[in-house]
């Protein structure tokens, strides 16, 4: 409906401060600061004291956030379209936030909910070169995803965050191993629970200079190929993380050959396999097997002692 005169005048003196817009939208102000920050929708006058302030423009743009937000709309695509964009259009992020500033699991989950992949990588990224592989895992990104998977909110199709936030990891991991090709000294057999755990412990004992794989978690018993793949005569050390299946069939092919194999149990599950050297946590593995490594004796093609 057409504004008149007098009420279009009104509708141009619009000046309101982060509080007021705040009230009147339902939000945090915190929330209105994080959508100027991370999408551009902040205020766009100032008064003569320099203090900046919402215009009713800029109000019909935060009344479209919101309304799209409460919605379901993921808050990038609701600022896409609250800024009149395509949704194919990148918002221009005026702010760098999980660069600069201190990442934290929140705001980790936030922008895996938010599809934001680009930021996503760079935080993750950022956390894994500053901090190393584990460290980022177990007080960043492990937090995070046990804050995803506790939501009881659906998602839009084709986006999974916890996915997400997993592939992220992944790439950040693999981009920070070392460069050199090394024979696999280590294979870690993981159930599907902790395939990440498994590649962060490959990552780790990378960066100490011992070669590591991962055996992607088996669905179904396949006894035969794991065996075979404990059988190669470079692995030295088989570590069965978790509960995956055919864990004592590889125990038994490691020890057939004078071999070891190593038990990390990170949610205290009892394992018939008692005998085994062990852990409780990935840290504490990393330690143990640089330690049992050091130890061993060179083996011969055969897969046998010297």
């Amino acid at each position: 409906m057409a504004r008149s005169g007098s009420n279009e005048r009104e509708y141009a003196r619009i000046r309101l401060t982060v509080a007021a817009v705040a009230g009147r939208l339902g939000v945090a102000a915190s929330t209105l600061r994080t959508w100027d920050r991370r999408y551009g929708l902040g205020p766009s006058s100032r008064t003569a004291g320099q203090h900046r302030r919402y215009n009713a423009e800029d109000i019909t743009r935060l009344e479209t956030m919101r309304r799209l937000t409460r919605e379901g709309v993921a808050p990038a695509d609701a600022a896409r379209l609250a800024r009149g964009l395509a949704v194919d259009e990148a918002v221009p992020e005026v702010d760098e936030e999980g660069l600069h500033g201190i990442l934290d699991p929140l705001s980790l989950a936030a922008a895996a909910v938010e599809t934001e992949e680009r930021r996503l990588h760079r935080m993750v990224h950022r956390s894994v070169r500053e901090s190393g592989g584990l460290s980022a895992w177990q007080n960043l990104v492990r937090p995070a995803l046990d804050l995803l998977e506790a939501r009881d909110h659906g998602d839009r199709a084709g986006r999974d965050p916890v996915a997400a936030l997993g592939a992220a990891l992944l790439a950040a991991v693999r981009d920070e191993a070392p460069a050199s090709e090394m024979e696999a000294r280590v294979m870690i057999y993981a159930d599907l629970d902790h395939h990440l755990d498994a590649h962060v412990l490959a990552g780790e004992l990378l960066r100490r200079g011992i070669g590591a794989r991962v055996l992607r978690p088996a669905r179904r018993s396949r006894t035969s190929g794991s065996v075979a793949v404990a059988s190669d005569p470079h692995v030295q050390l088989a570590v069965l993380l978790g509960e995956p299946r055919d864990a004592l069939a590889v125990a038994e092919a490691m020890h057939a050959s004078d071999r070891l194999a190593f038990v990390i149990s990170l949610t205290g599950v009892r394992s018939p396999m008692a005998d085994l050297p062990r852990a409780r946590t990935l840290a504490g593995a990393v330690h143990e097997i640089v330690s049992l490594l050091a130890d061993q004796v060179p083996l011969h093609p055969s897969g046998r002692s010297s």
